[in-house]
């Protein structure tokens, strides 16, 4: 059947020769000619090559299996199944603690969520064990992040502001804050996606769209909802703010 085809002989992953099979090899012993302008060195040569990177042994095979990765996929599914809960554990929390607002953190969060997924779909990344550890490490630290802007508008409340005053201050202050430990984390990223390889690489780069995603949920996306709410009713932002202490 390979008749015509090129049979390449490789000794230490170089090309030695690339003979053309001329006929059918049924008994498993075969001849190579090189042709009537080759020297008979040259045939020597090949032979004493070929010779010196046989091995005195045949192989037999023992045993042959086929194992799915079931492993690999029922980890990926469990790791999911807990960060799903988490993240429902963090949205309860976030409601309980913070009222309303942590309603509005929490639509930003559910915001992030799509935002990550929707950027591995589109730079085709495939979600493995790292890269789950580095989607839930983000959601953390998006979470971080509305907590430091949260409690920095209740200093600004406590202080005498109103609301409009305290929601530009609490963001203007948590801003430098947020950012540090975002670029931090960023360049921590980075090195790790430039000398790593392998989970570690797809856990960097992971981590890297999640920070930067987060950064911008926190920032934008929450700013803006709770801007909304407070231009739509600001007394109904009063009576139902939420935050204890």
């Amino acid at each position: 059947d390979h008749v015509g085809e090129v049979l390449a002989i490789y000794l230490d992953e170089e090309e030695l020769m690339a003979p053309v099979i001329s006929e059918p090899i049924p008994s498993g012993n075969a001849q190579i000619t090189l042709g009537s302008g080759a020297a008979l060195q040259e045939a020597k040569d090949y032979a004493i090559l070929m010779k010196s990177g046989a091995l005195p042994i045949s192989l037999r095979s023992v045993l042959v299996t086929q194992v799915a990765p079931t492993l690999g996929t029922e980890t990926v599914r469990l790791s999911l199944v807990a960060g799903t809960a988490g993240i429902i554990l963090i949205l309860v929390f976030m409601i309980s603690f913070y009222g309303l607002m942590g309603l509005v953190a929490d639509l930003a969060l559910l915001i992030y969520t799509l935002l990550v997924v929707g950027s591995l779909v589109v730079f085709r990344g495939v979600l493995t064990l790292p890269g789950v550890a580095g989607l839930i490490l983000g959601i953390g630290m998006a979470v971080d992040a509305n907590i430091i802007i949260y409690e920095r508008i209740k200093d600004e409340m406590r202080a005498g502001k109103g609301i409009r005053s305290a929601l530009t201050a609490g963001f203007d202050r948590a801003y430098i804050t947020i950012l540090d430990s975002n670029v931090t984390t960023l360049i921590i990223a980075g090195v790790l996606s430039y000398f790593g390889t392998g989970a570690v690489k797809g856990f960097a780069v992971t981590l890297t769209i999640s920070i930067l995603v987060s950064m911008f949920s926190a920032l934008v996306v929450s700013r803006t909802l709770l801007e909304i709410w407070i231009n739509k009713s600001p007394d109904r932002f009063l009576t139902k703010y939420g935050v204890r202490g």
